[in-house]
Formats: structure tokens, C-alpha cells, sequence
């Protein structure tokens, strides 16, 4: 069992998400440890494995909102354990009245956050904002 404060764990995250729907996400910048890692799929823009927050922040954080709307992001499931945050969200595709539902779990010590993971489902609305066809998934 972590020691760190579920209640804690849970702020950090929301946090993000409350930037995202003031349209400044990128203040969410210093919530992020220096060695925070994110992983996506590899076939977006953001896909793969990248350590460092320099990525989240410079490449992500300004740019998320060109292809996903936060003010239309609503938890589906939004629970913590000590560090471990998982939110299951439902989120505007930016330009569309489509929407996508994603499952982020996130890491956070202290007050800040070291890692975020990002599963996709149904990303079909999402790839057609970002011109993109991924063998195997239907368009």
C-alpha cells in the first residue's frame, strides 16, 4: 500500500483536466515531475514512449487541445489508489460533434506527476481529425 494521499493523487490529476476546460492546459506544466514518461499508441502524433516532461509539456500540452475539446470532457470513472489514478474519460473531438472515450492512468508522487499511459477506444473520430488510417482499425 502507497503512503502517498489518494486524495492528493486525485487533485493532481483533476487538475489537468480543469486546465484542459479553461483552455490552458499547458498550466498544467508544473504538476510534472522532470522524469514524467508518457505512453500512447504509436499511431498518434504523441504515440509511443517518451521520458522526460519536456515532451509532455512542449509537444503535448500546447497542441492536444487542436484535436481534443476538454470543455466537453466528462469522467466516465475517476478513482485512486495512494499514487495510481485511473480516469476513464468521454471527450470532444475538437471540430466535430464526435467524441472518444480514453482511459488514462497516471502515477503521481508527492504533488506531482511521473507517468501517464493512454488506451484509446474506438479512436476512429479522433484519426479522421488527425487524417490518419491505422491497419486494422476500421475508418
Amino acid at each position: 500500500m502507497s503512503s502517498q494521499p489518494t486524495a492528493t493523487s486525485l487533485a493532481v490529476v483533476d487538475a489537468y483536466y480543469k486546465a484542459g476546460r479553461k483552455g490552458q492546459l499547458t498550466d498544467f506544466a508544473p504538476y510534472l515531475h522532470d522524469d514524467f514518461t508518457v505512453t500512447a499508441p504509436d499511431y498518434f502524433p504523441w504515440g509511443g514512449r517518451h521520458e522526460g516532461a519536456s515532451f509532455f509539456r512542449d509537444e503535448v500540452l500546447p497542441t492536444l487541445p487542436d484535436v481534443l475539446d476538454f470543455s466537453r470532457c466528462s469522467y466516465d470513472r475517476f478513482f485512486g489508489d495512494g499514487e495510481n489514478v485511473v480516469a476513464l474519460i468521454a471527450i470532444g473531438v475538437s471540430g466535430t460533434g464526435e467524441q472518444v472515450r480514453i482511459s488514462e492512468h497516471w502515477t503521481v508522487r508527492g504533488e506531482q506527476a511521473t507517468s501517464i499511459w493512454v488506451a484509446y477506444f474506438e479512436p476512429q473520430p479522433l484519426l479522421r481529425k488527425l487524417g490518419l488510417t491505422v491497419p486494422g482499425i476500421p475508418a
